[in-house]
Parts: structure tokens; C-alpha cells; sequence
């Protein structure tokens, strides 16, 4: 259906009072998804940047062997992949008495690395509970030679090396007599009630007896919508500040969780994390893995944490304990390379921002007030080392490593030229710091201009967008568009009109150049004072939903038309 009727801005909320872009005190929503608590929590999440994260549990003692046969698939899921009865696989847990394990020992492996929290888990999807529960005798305490709380042990070990600390928790549970039998399609099976309410005293009590948790990783299955918020409810009632893994499901989650070891291909509008694994393979220990080089490992992951950080997100790094608990030595040497790194070059990574530069052949950016981070991932062989796309005042450019070395440069229009030469540092990335005078300006990675009569017209095609992922469980998960910014070119500062053409399904937020309002039912349109509007390229237009209860739900953007034309 084509619609035809304009709507317009409501005059008295727009430009009414300034704020800054991003804040978007504006257009409030009557109710907001995030508490206070939440959003306080979630902020200082964002800036931690890298942590741990630990699959360790019965599936480690046969190290992706049954019966003499390597089997193939996550290690983890060794009994899904290899088919094996309750019965056969509940065996393991007499043979689980891991020696080796030190929870301290892990817990300073993590701050070697430059981590800032650990994720273990706390189930699996076998069932098998490595804390103390009283609603199943399958766990570590009661089951096992071991008899020691594993999750109450590396959180305490947490507090005492100033780590935060979360816990994994699958929604599936191929053990629970309540629980569906595991399927063909294992990993996303719904939730009958009785595995619900046994699923909810376990969250009861992993978030009552272990002190502040950071966050509850949850994973898999297919719970309904009721059965997402109950646990959301629950997990907000006990520990507020505690962060939901958007593999809750059907739009519960604080934070975005990307596909395994998948970093997204476009922007992102909300708080995210990429979950990544030493190898693409397993996330378990898994005997019979090829390791190779730890320093081309580390290398690697490095890289991807850089990347997932330039982008706006956090980047979980699993390891694989053994069945002994000792912690693969391979994994040692990788993790501590890269705390190596991180220890001269972590300013760069840790609560950083993401800059709205093109991209660069050389790396990637990013970025803090009166700084730029250029990380030169694949730096030219010869010449100077070029940046396009930015005007900015620069009053000095050093190697992040080493502040005394002063580094020469030109700037032309928007390209900068660095007289790098030949950094120090072998073959991992090298960091340049540039500190800036005043705010730079980046070029919009879409041009807008108008038409010869003035008129600029913003749509879906010409918008720079960015996403959550929605859906009820993981392979119904997509991609949706949360917020829309267009950066036009005024020409001249005068005064504009501008309307919304079309009929919005809801009531939507726009903001101009940081003063907004809600699109509302009027019939004509509203000017935009010329002092609001910049000449040339600094400009800012952005478009969400006004109701924040479902930040991940998306916008029509198909719909979307907004007229901006001068006034006569």
C-alpha cells in the first residue's frame, strides 16, 4: 500500500533545546527496557573490551574421542555428536577429579592477558552443573571424586584478582528427565514447563550463592517469549546489574551475541560481543587438535579483537582446560603474547569508541576525546602511510609504543600523509597515536546532496544503517535495522523545511543535528531554524522508534521518506 498523506514533526518539541548527538535526551520513550542499573552496568561492560571465557566440564575428559574414534563436531557436544546414552555418558563423572586445576592460576592467566573478566560454564548442554544445586545430584560437588564448586571457587578467585565474573548457562539440558529428548536439530529445542522452572531455580541460585555476577551468558534452545522475560525478570529482581546475553532470546537480552566467532559485516546500533574460540572447530579441549604456532595464534586473535573494538564490540576469548584442569600450554603462550601486546599498546583497546572513518587499506581506527589509535594491521611496504577521509588538527603523531619518537606528517584537505618508516615491534600490529586539537571531521560514507531545486531527499537508500539481531532462538536470528543517520550537505545556512512523507507505523524519533522530536499527526511542515543546520558536511539527521522497550526490534526503513527543502 502506497500512502500518501504527510506527516510532520511536532513544532514545539523540535529544537526546543541543544544536547549532544549521541546522548539523545530527546523524544524520550514512556518506558525504557534499560534500568538505571542496567545502563550503568552495561557502560562500564563496554569499556572492558577483551575477557575469558572457559568451556570446561565432563565433555573434557574424552577430548573429542568415544570409543577409540575421533568425532568430529564441537567437542563439547560430544554426546550429541557421537549419539551416546545418558546412561554411558554419566560414567564420566567418576573419572572427574581435576588436579591440576587452579582457579587463582587462571584467574592471573586472564590478567596476564590483558583480560578483564571470565565467563565459564556453569552448564552445558549435557546437563552436567559444575556448581553446587540442589535440583540435580549431576554436578561437580555431589557426583564427582572432585566434590569441589568449581563456579564458587573461580569466582571467589575472581574478586581476589580484580576480574569480573560471569557464568555460562545453557537453556538446554540433554539430561534433565523434564527436558526434551535432544533432536536432530539439538541446539534449539523448545522448553517444556517443567525444564523451565527447573532452568529458573538454577538461575535462583547461581545468581544468590556467588556474589555479584557480571553477566548470565545464556545459549541455545528455543524458549517461548513468557519464558524469556520470566527469566529476564528474575535475573533483574536478583542482581539488577547483571547482563543478559541476547541468547536469551526473543529480544531479552542487554547485549548482542554474535555468531560463533563471527564479526558483523555493517554496523551496529547496540551493545555487542563476538564469542571466539582458539579454533573454528571446538570451544572444548579437544586431544587430536592441530595447534601450530602460538605467535601466528596470537597474531590472529589479535587482530580480530582489534577489529571486533574499532567496530564497537567486545570480544570474548574462549579456552579449553583439560580433564585434569590443566590449561593447554599453547593456549598459555597465545593469551600471554597477547597480554604482551596489550600491556604497551592497551590504551588503544580499552574503552575506546569506534570512528566513523572510511576504510583503510592499511587497518583500522579508533578512538577517544582528543585521540586517534591508527592500528596498522597491513601497513604499505614503502612510502608514507596515508589517511583519507578525516580533517583534523593534528599536534603530534608517535608510535602508541614508543611516546618519545615523533613521527612527521602533511596534510591536504581531508588526506593525511605519516612519514612512518620502519616501526620497531616484529610482525604484530603497531599502534600510532595521534592527538588532535578540537573534534575531527570524517567524510560521510554516503554523500547527500540536493537537487537542483534544493530539495534533499532522505530514504532507506541513502541512510548509513545500524543493527541488532533479533529472533527466538538461533537460527531464526537476523539482522534489523534499530537506528538510521543521514549526513547531508546544506550548501547554504538558511532556513529548511522539513516533513515526514508517509504514514509511520508508530511513533518515531528524529533528531537534527542533536535537537529531536517525536513524528507526531500533524499536517504540515515544520522549519528548521538556520542556526540548527550547518553548512556543508557537518551534519547529523538519525531515526529510531521513540519505544525503547524493544531496543533490538526494528524499523520499517522501507517506508522511511524525509523531505528537507529550502525555504523560499
Amino acid at each position: 500500500m502506497k500512502y500518501t498523506v504527510s506527516l510532520v514533526l511536532t513544532a514545539l518539541l523540535l529544537f526546543s533545546s541543544s544536547c549532544k548527538q549521541e546522548r539523545e535526551v530527546m523524544c524520550p520513550a514512556a518506558e525504557s527496557f534499560r534500568t538505571p542499573a542496567t545502563q550503568q552496568a552495561l557502560e562500564a561492560w563496554q569499556q572492558r573490551k577483551f575477557s575469558m571465557f572457559i568451556h570446561w566440564g565432563l565433555y573434557s575428559i574424552p577430548a573429542g574421542i568415544w570409543q577409540g574414534r575421533r568425532i568430529t563436531g564441537y567437542s563439547e557436544q560430544i554426546q550429541g555428536h557421537a549419539r551416546i546414552p545418558n546412561g554411558e555418558y554419566e560414567k564420566l563423572a567418576a573419572l572427574f577429579d581435576p588436579v591440576a586445576w587452579n582457579p587463582d592460576s587462571v584467574a592471573a592467566l586472564a590478567v596476564a592477558a590483558g583480560m578483564k573478566s571470565i565467563v565459564i560454564t556453569a552448564k552445558h548442554h549435557d546437563g552436567f552443573c559444575m556448581f553446587r544445586t540442589k535440583y540435580t545430584k549431576y554436578n561437580v560437588v555431589d557426583a564427582t571424586p572432585y566434590g569441589r564448586d568449581v563456579v564458587g571457587e573461580l569466582a571467589a578467585a575472581c574478586r581476589r584478582h580484580g576480574l569480573q565474573f560471569g557464568v555460562y548457562y545453557s537453556l538446554i539440558d540433554w539430561h534433565y528427565p523434564g527436558a526434551l529428548p535432544f533432536t536432530s536439530v539439538r541446539n534449539s529445542d523448545s522448553i517444556p514447563p517443567a525444564h523451565h522452572q527447573y532452568n529458573l531455580h538454577q538461575v535462583e541460585e547461581l545468581l544468590t550463592q556467588y556474589g555479584p555476577i557480571s553477566e548470565i551468558w545464556f545459549d541455545m534452545g528455543s524458549p517461548t517469549p513468557q519464558q524469556s522475560r520470566e527469566i529476564r525478570a528474575l535475573v533483574k529482581r536478583l542482581q539488577p546489574a547483571c547482563l543478559i546475553s541476547g541468547r536469551l532470546w526473543n529480544d531479552q537480552g542487554d547485549f548482542v551475541v554474535m555468531g560463533d566467532n563471527y564479526r558483523p559485516h555493517f554496523h551496529m546500533g547496540v551493545p555487542w560481543q563476538t564469542p571466539a574460540s582458539m579454533f573454528p572447530e571446538t570451544w572444548s579441549y579437544r586431544s587430536w587438535q592441530p595447534r601450530g604456532d602460538p605467535a601466528a595464534k596470537a597474531r590472529e586473535k589479535l587482530r580480530d579483537l582489534l577489529q571486533v573494538v574499532s567496530m564497537g564490540g567486545n570480544y570474548l576469548l574462549n579456552i579449553g582446560p583439560t580433564g585434569r584442569g590443566e590449561i593447554v600450554p599453547f593456549e598459555q603462550k597465545v593469551l600471554k603474547i597477547i597480554g604482551h601486546w596489550l600491556q604497551k599498546n592497551g590504551e588503544a583497546v580499552y574503552g575506546t569508541r569506534p570512528v566513523p572513518l572510511v576504510p583503510q587499506p592499511w587497518g583500522i581506527v579508533t578512538g577517544r576525546p582528543g585521540r586517534l589509535y591508527l592500528h596498522l594491521l597491513d601497513p604499505p611496504e614503502g612510502g608514507p602511510l596515508t589517511v583519507t577521509g578525516m580533517q583534523a588538527s593534528v599536534t603530534k603523531i608517535t608510535p602508541l609504543a614508543n611516546a618519545l619518537h615523533t613521527l612527521a606528517w602533511q596534510s591536504r584537505h581531508d588526506t593525511l600523509f605519516i612519514q612512518a618508516g620502519n616501526l620497531p615491534g616484529g610482525d604484530m600490529p603497531k599502534v600510532l597515536t595521534l592527538t588532535l586539537e578540537g573534534e575531527p571531521f570524517f567524510t560521510p560514507e554516503i554523500r547527500i546532496l540536493p537537487d537542483s531545486s534544493g530539495t534533499i531527499l532522505l530514504t532507506a537508500d541513502n541512510a548509513v544503517k545500524y543493527h541488532s539481531f533479533s529472533g527466538h532462538d538461533y537460527y531464526s536470528l537476523r539482522p534489523t535495522v534499530v537506528k538510521m543517520v543521514w549526513r547531508p550537505e546544506i550548501p547554504e545556512t538558511e532556513k529548511y523545511t522539513i516533513r515526514y512523507a508517509g504514514t509511520p507505523p508508530e511513533d518515531l524519533c528524529l533528531l537534527v543535528n542533536g535537537r529531536g522530536a517525536i513524528i507526531s499527526h500533524l499536517l504540515k511542515e515544520t522549519v528548521i531554524p538556520a542556526t540548527i543546520l550547518n553548512r556543508g558536511t557537518g551534519n547529523r539527521i538519525l531515526l529510531r522508534r521513540r519505544d525503547l522497550t524493544d531496543p533490538h526490534k526494528g524499523l520499517e526503513e522501507k517506508n522511511v521518506k524525509i523531505i528537507l527543502k529550502k525555504r523560499n
